[in-house]
């Protein structure tokens, strides 16, 4: 097979439920030059069956199929280590994609190539595909210094729905740590590739990201489940998800291969903006408790909201 120019990696395990309408999402773009690498992490269920039903339909499928599970990082990782393509996409087993998704995000990484990484806006979507509410990503990082998108960054961040654009796999591979036995370690890799260049948000809303299963019930496990789901063979360690990002995002940003200044001016915009709006959470949920509001999780708001309209397809 001829290089392609773009690699799809998705990773799934016990997907059968979405995965046949997410591949076909997929294979319904109108940019057609990319290989699809599936990574399997030993699925119990039809997910083998549907897989090799595509497959044999479609030849850009490759099919990488693990007889053991080693956990959702692995999985994550090896797809961006056999990618051939200059870029680079996650696909969730479950999340769908307008057919000009790729074609958008790639036009927007060939017109910028200060950028590294290009999304489109989402809107959240229930079990069934209907639309829950547009979600405001907020990471369009166009700003020049390092710095000033991570202060960006870290004020704006909700979820990370943008790791599921275009990006250049020379520099996902170089300049992050991909993904780790972290929940949150998705931060962590958008922290990186911000401060490796640009994010630029296409104009279109083009992703429709799945709420429900899997991706809404992660953060409700104690942090042992979470490290085994992403690596069984690693403790949780001591410090909480958010801890470890923060300080794993500040270490990247002082050990980059830049001048003193710009590194220390990187950590501490990045340091303040998200300091500042953690307080500010925090106050908020302490008048919520005391006013004897409840404070749910975003998913349990979202999941209950009851303005749904199906989503066009």
């Amino acid at each position: 097979m001829s290089k392609p120019r773009l690699t799809i990696g998705l990773p799934v395990y016990n997907g059968e439920a979405h995965l046949a309408e997410t591949l076909e999402s997929l294979l319904a773009q109108d940019f057609t030059d990319f290989e699809l690498i599936v990574g399997d992490n030993a699925s119990t269920d039809r997910t083998r069956a549907i897989l090799h039903e595509f497959a044999a339909r479609d030849s850009r499928i490759i099919l990488e199929l693990s007889e053991v599970n080693r956990g959702a990082a692995w999985n994550y990782n090896r797809l961006v280590t056999a990618a051939r393509g200059d870029y680079f996409k996650w696909a969730a087993a479950d999340d769908l994609i307008a057919p000009t998704f790729l074609s958008a995000c790639v036009a927007a990484l060939d017109e910028h190539p200060d950028a590294v990484l290009a999304y489109a806006p989402t809107t959240l979507i229930d079990d069934s595909g209907s639309r829950i509410r547009d979600h405001a990503d907020g990471l369009d990082l166009t700003q020049s210094a390092p710095w000033e998108r991570m202060r960006q960054f870290a004020a704006k961040r909700w979820l990370c729905n943008p790791c599921f654009g275009v990006a250049r796999t020379d520099v996902m591979r170089a300049q992050t740590m991909l993904i780790t036995a972290n929940r949150s370690s998705d931060v962590t890799f958008l922290a990186q590739m911000a401060m490796a260049g640009k994010i630029v948000e296409v104009p279109e809303r083009l992703f429709y990201r799945r709420v429900v299963g899997e991706s809404a019930s992660l953060g409700a496990h104690d942090r042992r489940a979470v490290a085994a789901f992403f690596d069984p063979k690693r403790s949780a360690g001591v410090l909480p998800p958010m801890m470890r990002v923060f300080l794993d995002i500040n270490r990247w940003a002082l050990t980059r291969d830049w001048a003193i200044a710009p590194r220390v001016r990187t950590a501490a915009a990045f340091s303040t903006a998200w300091t500042k709006r953690h307080v500010g959470v925090t106050l908020w949920r302490a008048r919520r408790r005391l006013r004897g509001g409840a404070v749910r999780g975003f998913y349990a708001s979202v999941a209950t909201d009851q303005t749904r309209t199906e989503v066009a397809q």
